[in-house]
C-alpha cells in the first residue's frame, strides 16, 4: 500500500491505496496558504512578497539551510527592504509543515490502514516542491517519501512533469480510460488535451 499526500493551497488531501484501490481519503484545512500567511506575519512583509519568498527561498528543514544564507525581505509601510538569515525563514516554515504532516499521520492511524502503507508516501501539490519536504516527511512517517511525477503522458511532458500537476493528470487519464480514449490522451496533437492543460496551467498558476 501507499499513501498520497496532496499539499495544495488551502487544503492537504490524503488518499491511501492498497491492492490497487483507494481505501481511505481525508482532507485537512491546512496547506500552502498557511505557510504564506506565517511568513508574512513572521517576517512582517506583504502577503504577495511572502508568497515569492516561499517559492524562491523556502525550505522545510532548517538543517538543510546554510548558516550564511540570506534573503532580502520587502518591508511594509514604504520602509526599505531588509536582509535576513534564511534560517529565520526555515524556523517559520518547518514547524508549520511538520504540523501538517503530523496531522496527516494522525489521519493515517485513524484510518486503520497504517500497517498496510509499506511502499511509503508520495507527495504531490505545489508545496511539495519545496526543498526539505521529502526529508521531513520521511522523518515524520519513518518511511520512504518521494515526489509524485506524472508518468506515461505525451505531448505536454515539459509542462506537466511536476508534482503540481500530478492530481490533474491522474484525473484526466482516468477519465479518458473510462470513456475509452486513453490512447488519445497520449497523442501529441490532441487539441482537447492541450486546451484542458492550458486551462489547468493557468488555474495552478493562480493558486500555487
Amino acid at each position: 500500500g501507499v499513501m498520497v499526500i496532496d499539499i495544495g493551497g488551502g487544503t492537504t488531501d490524503i488518499a491511501v491505496f492498497t491492492n490497487g484501490s483507494i481505501c481511505y481519503t481525508a482532507s485537512l484545512p491546512l496547506g500552502g496558504n498557511q505557510l504564506t500567511s506565517d511568513i508574512a506575519i513572521g517576517l512582517r512583509t506583504p502577503v504577495t512578497a511572502a508568497e515569492k519568498i516561499k517559492k524562491q527561498y523556502g525550505c522545510a528543514m532548517i538543517s538543510l539551510i546554510g548558516q550564511n544564507d540570506t534573503i532580502e525581505v520587502p518591508s511594509v509601510g514604504g520602509r526599505p527592504p531588509r536582509v535576513l538569515s534564511r534560517q529565520i525563514l526555515g524556523e517559520i516554515i518547518e514547524p508549520r509543515m511538520e504540523e501538517i504532516l503530523e496531522l496527516v499521520k494522525r489521519e493515517l492511524y485513524k484510518s486503520g490502514f497504517h500497517d498496510q502503507v509499506v511502499s511509503g508516501v508520495v507527495l504531490t501539490g505545489g508545496s511539495s516542491l519545496m526543498p526539505g519536504v521529502e526529508e521531513l516527511a520521511e522523518s515524520v512517517f519513518e518511511m520512504q517519501a518521494r515526489s509524485g511525477i506524472p508518468q506515461h503522458v505525451g505531448g505536454l511532458l515539459d509542462i506537466v512533469k511536476s508534482p503540481i500537476y500530478a492530481t490533474g493528470v491522474g484525473l484526466l487519464i482516468t477519465g479518458g480510460q473510462q470513456f475509452g480514449s486513453a490512447r488519445q490522451l497520449n497523442s501529441n496533437d490532441n487539441k482537447l488535451f492541450y486546451k484542458l492543460f492550458s486551462r489547468m496551467k493557468s488555474w495552478f498558476a493562480e493558486f500555487f
